[in-house]
């Protein structure tokens, strides 16, 4: 299993920096790795997307489900075959101008073949969402 965690001041309100990351099906526009995103089903405060993230020609497809706890906290969890647990926190806390993005990512691929390229990767990706997110809060103006 990787556990991994990162956390960010983004200098944008919480409701806007909460609403950017609600926002799955603009991932493939900015982030690494994420290929596709749409969403299937929505309810109030809950949503279920199919993803595809790949790096070369690998490329994996899974679903998820998204729980929002508008403004402060979203919960992404799955339970594709894919993985053995998968799920991710954001939490957004206010802090002066702006506001303190936190996200927590735990994975387990049932392949082992899968879990060891996790392992290798995932700290790295973590970074790199939360800069992407950072990054596309600016070029958003948010």
């Amino acid at each position: 299993m990787t556990i991994h965690s990162d956390s960010r001041i983004i200098l944008a309100p919480p409701d806007r920096v909460f609403d950017m990351v609600a926002d799955v099906e603009s991932y493939p526009q900015f982030l690494p790795l994420w290929r596709d995103a749409h969403t299937y089903e929505r309810q109030k405060d809950a949503y279920w997307t199919e993803q595809t993230v790949g790096l070369g020609p690998v490329r994996e497809r899974f679903r998820t489900k998204t729980t929002l706890r508008r403004p402060v906290r979203i919960e992404i969890v799955s339970s594709d075959d894919l993985f053995a647990d998968f799920f991710i926190s954001w939490d957004f806390h206010p802090m002066g101008r702006g506001c303190r993005a936190s996200v927590a990512l735990t994975w387990e691929m049932r392949s082992r073949g899968l879990q060891r390229a996790i392992d290798l990767l995932l700290p790295h990706t973590a970074r790199s969402m939360v800069t992407a997110f950072e990054k596309r809060a600016r070029e958003l103006r948010l």
